[in-house]
């Protein structure tokens, strides 16, 4: 079992509103982060495995290149891209014991920090975070608390889609790239075939391409369809 598991997949959004009509346009169920008026999240839980983050992470009313400069480089990176942009693991122990597995296996990570949001039920729900230097390695969260609860009826989709079964990524080096995906993961297990390298762990399937640089392609769904191929 992996000491990680693939948490969840955020994809940029210009428009947040406009965004949410279109997935449920396309059979999605979602459910907004927090109060639909001061919103910057909407979230679309499956069955099982990760589940994905509708986000703007520009706050209304503030200048995007003011905002990049007061960020780190991994989120100014966010604001230059439209769809899939990033991933994240979880541990199911504190943030003290998540980063010493992750140094235990050589991943080095930075500094970690609370966070937290009120959901749309009006239960605040925290979290912490650490965010490697690597931009090309996901974050890094501990459970939530309390647990936010799901009602079944949202992890069903009138599109049938029952969950996220893999993540396309382009790296100018997929095969080292996947060495340190699998240590974050503790268990992940890595294959090459042709030029496809894949790192599968908790169900869940990493396929890696060679290209110019790094950056996330796409997901698929259990079906074999992409999100593109949903939304259109």
């Amino acid at each position: 079992m992996s000491d990680l598991i693939p948490s969840h997949i955020l994809v940029r959004v210009a428009d947040l509103a406009q965004s949410v009509e279109e997935y449920e346009a396309a059979g999605f169920t979602v459910q907004w982060g927090s109060d639909p008026e001061t919103a910057h999240n909407a979230l679309i839980h499956f069955r099982e495995g990760p589940f994905l983050e509708l986000f703007d992470p520009v706050p209304a009313g503030t200048d995007p290149e003011e905002f990049r400069a007061q960020m780190p480089p991994r989120v100014g990176r966010w604001l230059d891209v439209r769809g899939v942009c990033e991933h994240a693991l979880e541990g199911d122990t504190s943030m003290e014991a998540i980063v010493a597995g992750l140094a235990a296996r050589g991943v080095e990570t930075s500094p970690a920090f609370e966070a937290e949001r009120a959901g749309a039920d009006g239960v605040t729900l925290r979290w912490s975070l650490t965010m490697p230097p690597r931009l090309d390695l996901p974050f890094v969260m501990s459970p939530y608390e309390p647990a936010p609860v799901i009602p079944e009826g949202a992890r069903q989709h009138e599109n049938g889609l029952l969950g996220v079964a893999t993540l396309d990524m382009a790296s100018a080096q997929p095969l080292e790239l996947a060495e340190r995906l699998a240590a974050m993961l503790g268990a992940g297990k890595q294959l090459v075939s042709d030029d496809v390298v894949t790192v599968e762990a908790a169900g869940f399937t990493y396929r890696i391409v060679a290209g110019p640089e790094y950056r996330l392609t796409s997901l698929r769904f259990n079906d074999g369809r992409t999100l593109e191929a949903v939304l259109s």
